[in-house]
């Protein structure tokens, strides 16, 4: 999180905490007791400088990953990761210790939006690949993934240039997470995504959104944000090594 805010700080990117992070900020002044991750967020702007500069800022030990960079990583958020450091995910998938990036894009407010979420909804299937079972459904989606959709980065691509031109054509936008760990439609105001202030988090001063309230109640659908004993539970990570860099964990985990 250092790493990230001092980048943001040489190039006046704003950026802002997000999801459980806000939460946390808010009614914890730092993480959330029982979470396990932060969570950032910017606009399309911010993040493409982001994007564009970071590479060649990250400390040694740290690598970034962006489908923008090149053709191993097929995500459609951003990830920074320690690679001086071993965590092993609920699923067993092993990295270091890292930081997802989410980003948010301008939508049109008239008819144009529907085109995006078209592609945001093709999107879903790009990124989940086939499916299992021989139905005519099936049939067709896997064709369509082996001939026009047989490249995620390319059809990622294509989606960011058609969102990132197409707000151009409406006076009037919102503000949609169709890029990220969590993507959805879920439309916000422009003036949440517009205004920046900073707040307490872990003894430090990170930005957050000015109206993080309404961005909370606009994402949450709820006032309430406080979570029942039951659902307080860190939902990421069966085990996290600071000093073992995951790559040699890996390689000791491989049988021989």
């Amino acid at each position: 999180m250092d790493v990230m805010d001092q980048i943001c700080k040489s190039h006046d990117i704003q950026y802002s905490l997000c999801g459980g992070s806000v939460v946390g900020a808010h009614l914890y002044k730092g993480c959330l007791p029982w979470d396990d991750d932060i969570d950032v967020m910017m606009t399309r702007e911010n993040y493409n400088r982001f994007v564009e500069f970071a590479p060649s800022m990250l400390p040694n030990g740290f690598t970034m990953y962006n489908y923008q960079l090149g053709d191993d990583f097929t995500k459609t958020f951003t990830k920074i990761i320690n690679d001086n450091t071993t965590l092993v995910q609920m699923d067993g998938a092993v990295t270091g210790i890292f930081l997802d990036i989410t980003v948010y894009d301008k939508v049109p407010a008239n008819g144009l939006r529907k085109i995006d979420f078209a592609l945001y909804n093709l999107s879903l299937m790009v990124m989940r690949g086939k499916m299992p079972g021989n139905s005519l459904k099936n049939r067709i989606r896997s064709f369509l993934l082996d001939t026009m959709l047989s490249s995620r980065r390319r059809y990622l691509m294509f989606f960011q240039w058609v969102v990132e031109h197409l707000w151009k054509y409406s006076r009037h936008y919102n503000y949609c997470e169709l890029f990220g760990a969590w993507a959805n439609t879920i439309a916000y105001r422009p003036a949440v995504f517009e205004n920046y202030t900073t707040i307490e988090f872990e003894g430090k001063q990170y930005m957050i959104v000015r109206d993080y309230v309404e961005y909370l109640q606009t994402r949450y659908n709820r006032t309430d944000f406080r979570e029942p004993k039951e659902r307080q539970v860190a939902p990421h990570y069966k085990m996290v090594d600071f000093n073992l860099p995951y790559k040699e964990y890996l390689k000791k985990s491989i049988p021989n």
